[in-house]
């Protein structure tokens, strides 16, 4: 009944927007910190998140009626906090709800991350970048020029809370699984077009990140390890596992010919966490995308790919890159399958020089 009147509530219908505003802002900082006092005082009871069944996606989740009340609560609080959507920065209101949302979210709460994964959007995937007389910065890699904007913070929050000590593993690969379903809907070959989601977006203007990914990645990755050796039933963690070889295929072989240069380090950071915790029965499957991941990296090097040329990014860069991703993908098959038949022919082709 609270929420309703709150969604319902027409204080912004005044010829005093600023006196309004001004108290709107202080009622909702008070609310939200009260609200947090709150979930302290019982976030190991009445909100807590309790046990977990494994599953690719928390956006089936059970509703939890104390903890969801809150989340959605906080939410409504976000779409009356009235920011400047211009802003470089949150507002008191919008960091407070931030704030306790990561506490929610590090004490494994996945309605939470939900709403921590609405908020966000593409904006744990696609960096926008600061346009200066024109020109698009593509060798800057911060995004301090997008600003502290609502949806970055967010994302960057998904990725923090990872780090906490008190997110259960089962929670961990929920959350990750999440988030590689829609890292493939943007980065992916999954749509009527064929036409990679990213590139729609601009070149110049939008490029793809991996900061976010490959820290849940990390932690994600670890924690599926862990769960995959208790369990004598691998059906359900053998179901992860494919969402994760399916993203690592996306990273390898629908990567941007840019990505190439501005991305590479997170690609072989994210190739090493993978091998690392890869379980031995999935070597066969994961063996033919090392393959095709090397000879596309051949391919970009030696300039053979049909959009080498009009990308505005150095090719000496693209090159180096490209180079570091077939060198990564090589040394996993030498270390991961060395019976490899791939091994044969790939190295036919760097002495053979084509």
């Amino acid at each position: 009944t609270y929420l309703e009147s709150f969604k319902g509530c027409n204080i912004h219908d005044t010829e005093s927007p600023y006196v309004v505003d001004s108290v709107m802002t202080q009622v909702l900082t008070k609310l939200t910190g009260e609200l947090s006092k709150l979930y302290e005082c019982c976030k190991s009871d009445e909100m807590s998140p309790g046990s977990f069944k494994l599953r690719l996606d928390l956006f089936v989740e059970e509703d939890h009626k104390y903890e969801s009340q809150l989340v959605n609560l906080l939410l409504v609080i976000l779409d009356n906090a009235d920011a400047d959507k211009t802003s470089r920065y949150l507002n008191q209101v919008q960091r407070g709800c931030i704030s306790m949302l990561q506490t929610m979210a590090s004490n494994s709460s996945l309605q939470a991350f939900k709403a921590l994964a609405k908020i966000s959007g593409d904006s744990m995937f696609v960096a926008r970048e600061t346009i200066r007389a024109g020109n698009s910065t593509d060798d800057d890699d911060s995004d301090d020029g997008y600003g502290e904007v609502l949806e970055l913070e967010a994302s960057k929050t998904v990725a923090s809370a990872f780090d906490s000590g008190d997110m259960s593993s089962e929670a961990k690969i929920i959350v990750m699984c999440s988030v590689l379903t829609q890292y493939l809907k943007i980065h992916g070959l999954h749509n009527e077009s064929g036409v990679n989601n990213i590139s729609r977006k601009g070149r110049g203007i939008f490029r793809a990140k991996y900061d976010t990914l490959t820290r849940v990645m990390d932690s994600g990755l670890e924690a599926t390890a862990r769960v995959d050796m208790s369990l004598k039933d691998k059906s359900v963690i053998d179901s992860i596992w494919d969402k994760i070889i399916d993203a690592v295929k996306t990273l390898l072989l629908e990567c941007l010919i840019d990505g190439y240069a501005n991305n590479s380090k997170s690609i072989l950071d994210i190739i090493a966490l993978f091998l690392l915790h890869l379980p031995p029965r999935k070597y066969s499957t994961v063996g033919s995308i090392l393959e095709k991941g090397a000879n596309r990296a051949i391919e970009v090097a030696f300039g053979k790919n049909e959009d080498f040329d009009e990308h505005l990014t150095s090719a000496d860069n693209i090159v180096e890159g490209a180079i570091d991703i077939f060198l990564a993908c090589f040394m996993g098959l030498c270390q991961k399958m060395p019976s490899s038949p791939a091994l044969k022919s790939m190295t036919g082709q760097i002495l053979g020089g084509t």
